[in-house]
C-alpha cells in the first residue's frame, strides 16, 4: 500500500472496526482522519484506544470539504450508512473506498477461510475456529464474530490460520480479498432496509468468491435452491465448488442421511457422525457443522480431528440456547434469529408446541413464510417491538388468529409462561433485530434468560 507524505487516509465510523483500522494504518505510517457523523461520541475514549495523536485526527458530525483533500483511500466501517452523501463526493473524487476486511487482508499473511450467509454464521464460525485448533497452532477467529481483521493482521504469519465470519455489509467494498475456503450458509431476505433490492443483497454475499481461482474452494449449501442455481453460472465462479446438503444424496460433498453425516468423493464415501452425538439441535445445525466439516478439511484437517471437535462443541449463546425448564415447560433463547429464515429454523428444530415470541426492529422484510410456519406449530404468539403490527397484520391476512401483544420482553414471558402447559416450550426468536428497544441481540437475551430465571 503506497502512500505520498502528504496523503491521508479517511476511516468512515469510530466503531471498533473503525477503530482498528485506524491503529493498522498508523503502525504503518499512514496518517489518517477518523470520521464518525455521530457527534455525541466519546472522543476521550477513542484516544484511550488510539493513544498515538500525532499520527491521526477525530472528526464528528461534519467533514469539511478542505479535508476531503489529499485523501489517497478511504475504509468505510460495516455499520456506515452506504448511501450517505459523503460516500457519493468521494465516488465523485474518484477516492477508492475499501471495506475494513479488505484493509486488513492486504496486510494478513497465512491461510484464510471465511463464511456468510443470512443464519448460522457464528455457530458455524466457532465451531470451524475449535476444529482449527485442534491441528494448527496460530489461529485466529476474526471478523464479525468479535476482533476485526486490522486488529490482528499485522500479527499474523506464513503458519498463521485466520478463519472470518464476514457480513453483506463487509463484503460490499473489497477488490483483493480472495480466501483459500470461502462458505455461503444460505440466502433469504435480510437488511432490505440497507439494500435497494434482495438482489443487491445477494450480490453483496457473492463477494467472499469473487476473487478466488480455481485452486480455491467454495463450499455452498445444495439445499438453498439461490446458491443451486447461481453453481451452474460457470461465469460466477472460479474456484471450485464443493455442496453440503441435510436432504440430498450427493456424488461430491457433505450430506446428511438416516441421521448419519457422510462425506463422499468419487468412489470413497465415509461415513463420519451421527447428529445424536452432537450437542447442537436443529437440521440447521446438522447444516452448520456440515459447513464447517467442509470448509476445515479443505483447509487441510483430517476428519479424526473434525468429528472429535463436531461432538464436543456446546451451543452458542443466544442461538437456541436452552436456558431451563420449569413445571414441565422448557425454555429457549434464541435471540439472535434477527430475520424470519432463522425464527422458522428455530421453530422446526423443536418438535411440541411452541408459544413463540416474536417482534422486534423493522428490515422491511416479508412475514409470509414465517406465518406459514407458525400456524403449523405455534399455539400462540406473542409480540412486542416495532414490528408488531406488521406481523400481526400479516397473521391476521392468513388466518391466524392467536396473537397477543405484549409492552416489554418482560411482559411477554409472564404471557407466554401463563399458555404454556407441561410439555411445550417457549422460544423467544424474534424474526427481527433488537435495536428498537436494545442495544444487541445479546441484551435482548440475557433481558429474557433474567426473566425466565426469576419465574417462580
Amino acid at each position: 500500500m503506497e502512500n505520498k507524505k502528504e496523503d491521508k487516509v479517511l476511516v468512515l465510523g469510530a466503531g471498533s472496526s473503525g477503530i482498528a483500522a485506524t491503529k493498522l494504518l498508523i503502525i504503518k505510517g499512514i496518517r489518517v482522519i477518523l470520521y464518525d457523523d455521530n457527534k455525541n461520541i466519546n472522543i476521550d475514549e477513542i484516544k484511550k484506544q488510539i493513544p498515538n495523536d500525532e499520527m491521526y485526527e477525530i472528526v464528528l458530525g461534519n467533514l469539511d470539504d478542505k479535508e476531503l483533500l489529499n485523501l489517497s483511500l478511504c475504509v468505510i466501517s460495516p455499520g456506515f450508512a452506504k448511501y450517505s452523501k459523503l460516500i457519493m463526493e468521494l465516488k465523485i473524487k474518484n477516492i477508492p473506498i475499501i471495506s475494513e476486511i479488505e484493509l486488513g487482508f492486504r496486510f494478513a499473511k497465512g491461510n484464510i477461510c471465511a463464511i456468510t450467509g443470512s443464519n448460522g454464521k457464528t455457530t458455524t464460525i466457532k465451531l470451524i475456529g475449535e476444529i482449527l485448533k485442534k491441528y494448527y497452532n496460530d489461529v485466529r477467529v476474526l471478523g464479525n464474530v468479535g476482533k476485526p481483521f486490522c486488529d490482528e493482521a499485522l500479527f499474523t504469519n506464513e503458519k498463521s490460520v485466520t478463519a472470518l465470519e464476514i457480513s453483506s455489509f463487509q463484503l460490499e467494498d473489497i477488490n483483493k480479498f480472495r480466501p483459500n475456503v470461502a462458505a455461503i450458509l444460505n440466502l433469504s431476505p435480510d437488511h432490505l432496509d440497507r439494500y435497494n433490492s434482495y438482489q443487491d443483497y445477494i450480490e453483496a454475499k457473492l463477494n467472499i468468491a469473487v476473487n478466488q481461482t480455481s485452486n480455491d474452494y467454495l463450499i455452498l449449501n445444495y439445499e438453498d435452491s439461490i446458491l443451486r442455481e447461481l453453481s451452474l453460472n460457470k461465469n460466477l465462479f472460479k474456484s471450485r465448488i464443493i455442496f453440503f446438503s441435510s436432504k440430498h444424496t450427493l456424488v461430491e460433498g457433505f450430506y446428511l442421511k438416516k441421521d448419519y453425516i457422510y462425506y463422499k468423493n468419487n468412489s470413497k464415501l465415509i461415513k463420519l457422525l451421527n447428529v445424536s452425538e452432537l450437542k447442537l439441535l436443529g437440521l440447521h445445525n446438522y447444516e452448520n457443522v456440515m459447513a464447517a466439516m467442509a470448509v476445515t478439511y479443505y483447509m487441510n484437517v483430517p476428519f479424526t480431528k473434525i468429528v472429535e471437535t463436531c461432538k464436543e462443541f456446546k451451543p452458542i449463546e443466544h442461538r437456541m440456547e436452552f436456558v431451563r425448564e420449569r413445571c414441565g415447560i422448557k425454555f429457549y433463547n434464541d435471540s439472535k434469529a434477527t430475520n424470519p429464515d432463522a425464527a422458522i429454523k428455530a421453530i422446526d428444530a423443536l418438535k411440541e408446541k411452541i408459544i413463540l415470541i416474536a417482534g422486534g426492529y423493522d428490515k422491511r422484510v416479508d412475514y409470509g413464510d414465517l406465518v406459514v410456519k407458525i400456524k403449523e406449530k405455534v399455539k400462540y404468539l406473542i409480540l412486542i417491538g416495532a414490528t408488531k403490527r406488521a406481523i400481526a397484520n400479516r397473521c391476521r391476512d392468513m388466518n391466524y388468529t392467536n396473537v397477543v401483544f405484549a409492552e416489554t420482553l418482560e411482559e411477554a414471558v409472564d404471557i407466554a409462561n401463563s399458555y404454556a402447559n407441561v410439555g411445550e416450550s417457549v422460544l423467544l426468536s424474534p424474526a427481527c433485530s433488537s435495536f428498537d428497544m436494545f442495544s444487541s441481540y445479546k441484551e435482548r437475551g440475557n433481558k429474557f434468560k433474567e426473566k425466565v430465571m426469576s419465574l417462580k
